[in-house]
């Protein structure tokens, strides 16, 4: 019976260890995230550039797609001045060395001149890449207004 108890323990402390580790990196993705709508709105491009990976693909509702020194150069000159960003129903999924979060936006932003409410559902896909997660896609749609 003690033999079977140790061999369960055993079978099962590697479960246990996966279990935490991913609640680590879910919990750290989450605060990535949160630091990404921060420095969006501070106009931060220190940390926007910590937070974007050098080949990240940042892609809006239009279709329109901008890189890391695109985005960074928008944001810091008011082209893409955002007012607000108000997320709700996140989703972290949690791989390996990846994490997809789908999350609801609801958007004020000043882009090339023109004020924008947007309500979209946002993709982003992070990569942990030398100990430290990146942003390496983002891809929004519009969902429809509520009425």
């Amino acid at each position: 019976m003690n033999r079977q108890i140790l061999l369960i323990t055993l079978l099962l402390l590697p479960l246990a260890f996966t279990a935490e580790a991913q609640n680590a990196g879910k919990n750290d993705v989450m605060m990535k995230m949160q630091s990404l709508r921060n420095a969006l709105l501070a106009k931060d491009s220190v940390t926007l550039s910590s937070l974007l990976a050098d080949d990240v693909t940042y892609i809006h509702s239009s279709g329109f797609v901008q890189t890391k020194s695109q985005l960074i150069r928008d944001v810091m000159s008011g082209f893409q001045d955002y007012k607000s960003i108000e997320p709700s129903d996140m989703n972290v999924r949690m791989y390996d060395n990846a994490s997809v979060v789908t999350v609801k936006l609801k958007t004020s932003v000043i882009f090339g001149g023109k004020p924008t409410d947007l309500n979209l559902l946002v993709t982003l896909t992070w990569i942990k890449m030398n100990g430290d997660w990146k942003l390496v896609a983002r891809e929004s749609v519009k969902l429809p207004d509520l009425q």
